[in-house]
């Protein structure tokens, strides 16, 4: 099955037809050479299941572990997965990122509230950011973390929001040291010796290019209100 991710165009032949449909949007029929081939089987799909919790379908799993492979062979084509919720507001998308549990669909939820048609999410899991000579671009995947928001879609990117809890609602600039410790844990990481020159370069590019922002924030609806005249505005 030819897809096209993130302008990519990538092969695989999905192992569940349920997953099969999780890849549909991003069907390829164009003429273009393949850039990434993937492969999963199913002994490897049922390895996984049996290592993640309870309740996991194997088309969730099969997902999870091909956006694995994805993530780590999109890093030399200057593309990063950003474990995140890509909010777009007014044509641009705005990565929030934290670790599960933390709060990302939460709080982009509360955009939805306070902007309603302004606003809509792209993806609720693992977008993927690629580094152009003139832009940075957020792109869509198939690969949802089990929420069912995936999108085939791509925005110029806004900014990059690293989340964390809090009392009160605030917005900091972090810096770069802590912007790299933030952005390692929430991407593709432990590659080999090759990818992980590229994603260092990766790195660089999207540190000396993009805007990053630390919130701490409540689940109240002003979060989002206070997110948005820091980062937007």
């Amino acid at each position: 099955m030819k897809l096209l991710i993130a302008d990519l165009v990538t092969e695989y032949e999905p192992v569940s037809d349920v997953f099969r449909s999780f890849l549909t949007p991003f069907a390829y029929e164009g003429d273009r050479s393949t850039d990434i081939r993937l492969w999963y089987t199913r002994e490897s799909v049922e390895a996984l299941l049996a290592k993640l919790v309870k309740g996991t379908t194997f088309a969730q799993a099969e997902s999870l572990g091909v956006s694995s492979l994805f993530n780590r062979a999109v890093i030399p084509y200057a593309a990063m997965l950003i474990h995140s919720s890509a909010l777009v507001y007014k044509g641009k998308a705005y990565l929030f990122s934290a670790d599960s549990g933390v709060g990302k669909s939460t709080h982009t939820r509360l955009w939805l509230q306070a902007f309603g048609d302004c606003a809509h999410i792209m993806n609720d899991d693992a977008p993927v950011v690629r580094l152009f000579d003139n832009e940075i671009l957020a792109c869509g995947t198939p690969f949802d973390g089990g929420s069912g928001i995936a999108l085939n879609e791509t925005y110029p990117l806004g900014a990059i929001v690293f989340l964390e809890r809090g009392e009160e609602n605030n917005v900091r600039v972090p810096d770069t040291k802590e912007v790299i410790r933030r952005l390692y844990f929430q991407t593709a990481h432990f590659v080999g010796a090759k990818d992980a020159e590229a994603m260092l370069h990766n790195f660089d590019v999207l540190l000396g290019r993009a805007e990053f922002y630390v919130l701490s924030c409540n689940t109240d609806v002003s979060a989002a209100h206070t997110a948005y005249r820091a980062i937007v505005c």
